[in-house]
């Protein structure tokens, strides 16, 4: 009998990430504020992280200034390079659909009480939280939202949306990984789950 899966969420929050289509692609880290960490998320979840994890049961959100949402669904063909990336990101922060990216107004406490009626069951990855896979946890047969911050960590806003929603931190280990990494080890934590039902 295969094993069941189930959606696999990225949240990626990104207090001073870009919310207009007008920063330049050679300097995706300047112009774009850090916009060049959202492509990494990207390439890790629809090209090459999964291993045995379906892509199509992969969604990666980012919530850029507290007040974009932009989602992104398994593309039919991955962009290759940031830049490619960033180039779909600003179609659709332009209002053009790209076929697997699509904006729109609204910010993380929006984002998470969806998220919350619709039933899936929200981790924040944090370095103090409780290890990955110690007790109760993720699980790939329920819908998983994994909610990570930037390059800078999580701001004081943020903070108090977790606090207030009582979010549970898991953790990958005490060394701090930058954000496709997360992606990528917590794929292969519910992959080697898959493996072992």
């Amino acid at each position: 009998m295969t094993p069941t899966t189930e959606l696999l969420r990225f949240v990626l929050v990104m207090p001073n990430g870009p919310t207009k289509p007008d920063f330049l692609l050679k300097d995706l880290p300047g112009s774009g504020r850090r916009i060049d960490v959202f492509c990494r998320t990207l390439a890790a979840c629809f090209d090459w992280a999964p291993v045995s994890w379906p892509r199509e049961k992969i969604e990666v959100v980012a919530v850029l200034a507290h007040r974009v949402i932009l989602t992104a669904t398994n593309p039919e063909t991955p962009p290759v390079g940031e830049v490619a990336w960033a180039e779909r990101i600003q179609q659709a922060l332009r209002g053009e659909t790209p076929g697997f990216i699509r904006a729109r107004e609204g910010g993380l406490s929006d984002l998470l009480d969806e998220l919350i009626r619709q039933g899936s069951k929200i981790w924040v990855l944090l370095e103090d939280g409780r290890q990955f896979g110690d007790g109760e946890g993720p699980e790939p047969s329920s819908e998983n939202s994994f909610m990570l911050g930037d390059h800078k960590g999580f701001d004081e806003k943020t903070q108090q949306i977790i606090e207030e929603r009582e979010i549970p931190a898991i953790s990958l280990g005490k060394i701090s990984y930058l954000s496709s990494h997360c992606v990528a080890v917590v794929i292969a934590k519910m992959e080697r789950m898959l493996t072992h039902e």
